[in-house]
């Protein structure tokens, strides 16, 4: 059955698709929280594939039956042309494919970004037209009323300095019915978000153009000092079809999810790409951290049309820190996980600022010896959902682990546990490292992450924020490539050896060495100049043309020598961070190194 319905759009129209980051509606951070459903889709993509080849395989005669049962294309509504940005009028028709179970069906409609209820909102038997940017919602119902198929997506007018717009990197143009928020808050705007990606036979996105991903979304304002940066830094959550509920979807080749962050590289990181630069690093290290696209970026707010002037420039795209199989993979604790060894995870938290409505917890000081500059906070799960019982065993293993590394044979007295039984040392070493080679200042005290699954050790990281790193602009304290950490600058900086549980792990000569081993070891890989380099020159090519662009939106953060001289400034600065600390390693005692 094939039900098909005429729609008048009269303007230039774009389609928005929605994106997110932080957890939910209502609860924003300085950075991530999780809130993933990672297991439940794993175990059913399990199953569905592992019966498919069962009946598959074996005599010939099953494995025709299997093949010739392939599942059905999906009942859907199709637009054509489909939601993105056009310029001239243009008819919508609407109509419904693959749906002959479900019967007759009447497609109802909205435009002023409500959802469609059948039998009280219009009935889409007319062409509509459309005088100015709208949100076409339709559900399609049975004879009974009940919704069986639903469709959103925008269709948003170009200005024409906006309608010749070309790029050889993704775009997003993020659109609401309301104004583009303008400062933070906690409640997420209603947006929808349009994406389109470059075509395959040009290598180029060229606007006006039906969008390749659509899809509602809610957006807020982030960061803690950032948020008051003009290039807003944003926090993405893509959002089913009926309703505010997340709804996860893939976007420009990354996993599936539902929050995501839009990163807005300003004036720390005038080469745009910092974030992505050490992100990279930390997985070639062998370490999750999240993953990152490069996009240019327009949003537009009210009815009006989008312009050159609704341009915000060049950002990275970037996964959200959350409990996921393909992020930070721990198991879901839930409020009824009160025995062994349910309890004993998976938790995900931070040591960095408290946000709204949250007190955070202190632990594992060791009655002072070891010195954490802000408290825990609680990513996953929240601090609203955790019950006492969890609270207490997480507590306890935080104590535990604080009261190893400050006991002379590096032993709990309470648990009998090594501090090696307790935490997986490794991630330990390669957190620190990939910090401190980029020089952060803000290192484990702001945005330092630590993950728990069940029954597992503790675990370091992921790596997050690092703009502020690498010889970046208007922050001296990574300035220079030389010395540890920026003490010979400010004191106002991570001491990269004396900080929370670092500073009890230093002190164990077992864990120095093993430190000074795999940082050798990776000064020989991932931390060479050779590999350094050609990640900087791959995205310094790919980002030449789009920089343009960007920085004549924003030309107070102008580059330093121009973009090619501000990637120059990236290369020159970790190669010689390289030479100091390859020089280090080579004298009796390398944590004794000064600087120039």
């Amino acid at each position: 059955m094939r039900l098909t319905l005429p729609l008048l759009a009269s303007v230039v129209l774009i389609t928005l698709a929605c994106v997110a980051p932080d957890d939910d509606h209502n609860h924003d951070h300085d950075e991530g929280e999780g809130k993933g459903e990672g297991e439940g889709e794993g175990e059913g993509e399990g199953e569905g594939e592992g019966e498919g080849e069962g009946e598959g395989e074996g005599e010939g005669e099953g494995e025709g039956e299997g093949e010739g049962e392939g599942e059905q294309p999906a009942p859907r509504i199709l637009a054509e042309p489909g939601p993105g940005a056009y310029l001239a009028a243009t008819a919508v028709t609407l109509s419904v494919a693959d749906a002959d179970a479900l019967g007759p069906l009447t497609l109802s409609y909205s435009l002023d970004g409500g959802a469609p209820v059948p039998g009280v909102s219009p009935i889409a038997t007319a062409p509509i037209a459309l005088a100015q940017s709208a949100e076409l919602r339709v559900v399609a119902s049975d004879s009974f009323g009940v919704v069986r198929l639903s469709f959103a997506g925008a269709y948003v007018l170009l200005e024409p300095d906006a309608a010749t717009f070309s790029s050889n990197l993704p775009v997003m143009v993020v659109w609401s019915r309301d104004s583009v928020p303008t400062e933070r808050t906690e409640e997420y705007t209603t947006s929808a978000l349009l994406v389109f990606e470059p075509e395959a036979s040009s290598g180029r996105v060229q606007l006006p153009a039906p969008a390749t991903l659509h899809t509602r979304a809610g957006i807020k304002i982030r960061g803690s000092s950032t948020a008051w940066d003009p290039k807003h830094q944003w926090r993405l959550e893509t959002w089913d079809e009926r309703s505010d509920d997340d709804d996860d979807v893939p976007l420009l080749g990354m996993p599936s999810e539902s929050d995501w962050v839009l990163g807005a590289p300003y004036d720390f990181d005038r080469a745009l790409m910092r974030n992505s630069l050490a992100y990279q690093l930390s997985r070639d290290l062998g370490r999750y951290a999240a993953r990152t696209v490069h996009v240019e970026v327009f949003f537009g707010g009210d009815v009006d049309p989008i312009g050159s002037d609704d341009y915000l420039g060049v950002f990275e795209l970037t996964e959200q820190l959350k409990r996921d199989g393909d992020r930070i993979a721990v198991q879901r604790i839930e409020p009824t996980d009160l025995a062994w060894p349910a309890l004993t995870g998976g938790y995900i938290f931070k040591e960095d600022r408290t946000g709204p409505d949250e007190a955070g917890f202190r632990a594992g000081t060791a009655g002072g010896a070891l010195w954490f500059e802000q408290p825990f906070v609680w990513v996953e799960p929240k601090e609203s959902e955790v019950v006492a019982a969890q609270r207490s065993y997480l507590i306890g293993v935080l104590n535990d682990l604080g009261a190893a590394l400050t006991a002379p044979d590096f032993t709990s007295p309470s648990s009998g546990l090594h501090y090696s039984g307790l935490i997986d040392v490794p991630s330990f070493i390669d957190h620190h490292i990939i910090n401190m080679f980029a020089k952060n200042p803000d290192a484990f005290r702001l945005s330092g992450y630590f993950f728990k699954d069940r029954l597992g050790l503790l675990n370091a990281g992921p790596a997050w924020d690092f703009d502020r790193t690498m010889g970046c602009a208007s922050d001296d304290r990574a300035g220079d490539p030389t010395w540890w950490d920026a003490t010979n600058a400010t004191s106002d900086t991570t001491q990269m050896f004396a900080h929370g549980f670092y500073g009890g792990l230093f002190s164990d000569p077992a864990f120095t060495s093993a430190y000074l081993a795999r940082l050798e070891e990776l000064l020989e890989g991932p931390l060479a100049p050779a590999h350094t380099d050609a990640l900087i020159d791959a995205w310094a090519a790919a980002l030449n043309e789009a920089q343009a662009r960007n920085f004549a939106r924003w030309t107070d953060v102008a580059p330093r020598g121009g973009f090619a001289g501000e990637v120059q400034l990236l290369k020159d600065w970790l190669r010689a961070r390289h030479q100091w600390l390859s020089a280090c390693l080579a004298t009796a005692d390398p944590l004794s190194c000064d600087g120039d």
